[in-house]
């Protein structure tokens, strides 16, 4: 769908960074709201998941035994930002009930994306194997991405995980302004680091892909979001629908591709109040 675009279409429509001029603002707020959020809260740090140098994930101990985990990845178009840019997104989760795992994986260029999703997968179930120590249920994750980390958790909706259950221990999804079809990629100034052959974009693109779990999905953009990046989420939200899923798409007004992640923090707005019913669901 992509053929009739110029070069400066695909720069317009899928680099969020010129899309918001003063992002390296945001980014640098979230990294110091995350930090102070990690002064306040108990927590285990840097856990290692994996022989990779960036494996790592941080874990924060619900309030009570036997809650539901909320596993959160990252953006930054696999070869960018960590976990500690993210982090101020645990407080009104911990206070909603749930158990926070923060994850790390390695980075584009040095390892390709192909591996970025195995290691997602893994840290999955390193999580899984963990949640006890967190008062979390093993079989109550949700798993949740922003940008790029919506598109690794889209890859574990699409998973085989050979445990004959279809994965039923992920029990919903939470996907915000993600990037679901990788053929734009080629394009874009992100090739430099993240080199894609055509079998990789077919078995990489959540849109090419078969949803193999069953569980509720919410599925977010920004209303300043460029048209064709907004675009792939309705798309993906359609996909998912067509496929006998449970599927609720929203648009946030007013938010670009660096301001919504905040509003997975809002614990008043509509897309956390979407979040609190797929943890309680």
């Amino acid at each position: 769908m992509y053929e009739a675009l110029t070069e400066a279409d695909f720069v317009r429509h899928f680099m969020p960074r010129l899309a918001v001029p003063d992002h390296e603002t945001w980014l640098s707020e979230d990294h110091a709201l995350s930090a102070s959020m990690r002064e306040r809260l108990r927590h285990r740090r840097n856990e290692r998941y994996g022989p990779g140098p960036l494996q790592l994930i941080d874990l924060f101990p619900a309030k009570a035994p036997n809650s539901p985990v909320f596993v959160f990845i990252h953006g930054g178009y696999w070869r960018a930002l960590s976990k500690d840019h993210f982090g101020f997104i645990a407080e009104p989760l911990l206070d909603a009930g749930a158990a926070v795992a923060l994850v790390d994986y390695d980075l584009c260029p040095a390892v390709p994306l192909a591996t970025v999703v195995e290691q997602c997968a893994q840290a999955v179930a390193w999580i899984r194997g963990q949640a006890r120590s967190i008062n979390g249920d093993p079989d109550r994750l949700v798993v949740a991405g922003n940008s790029a980390g919506a598109h690794l958790a889209a890859m574990l909706l699409s998973r085989d995980w050979n445990d004959g259950a279809k994965a039923a221990f992920i029990q919903g999804a939470v996907l915000v302004t993600g990037i679901y079809d990788l053929a734009p990629i080629p394009h874009i100034q992100v090739r430099e680091d993240v080199a894609l052959t055509p079998a990789d974009i077919e078995r990489l693109s959540p849109l090419r892909l078969k949803p193999r779990v069953k569980a509720p999905v919410v599925i977010a953009a920004g209303g300043d979001e460029p048209p064709l990046w907004i675009d792939q989420s309705a798309r993906y939200h359609r996909q998912l629908v067509e496929a006998g899923m449970e599927s609720e798409y929203m648009l946030l007004p007013g938010h670009h591709h660096f301001s919504i992640s905040r509003a997975i923090a809002e614990p008043e707005g509509m897309l956390f109040r979407a979040m609190r019913r797929v943890l309680e669901s």
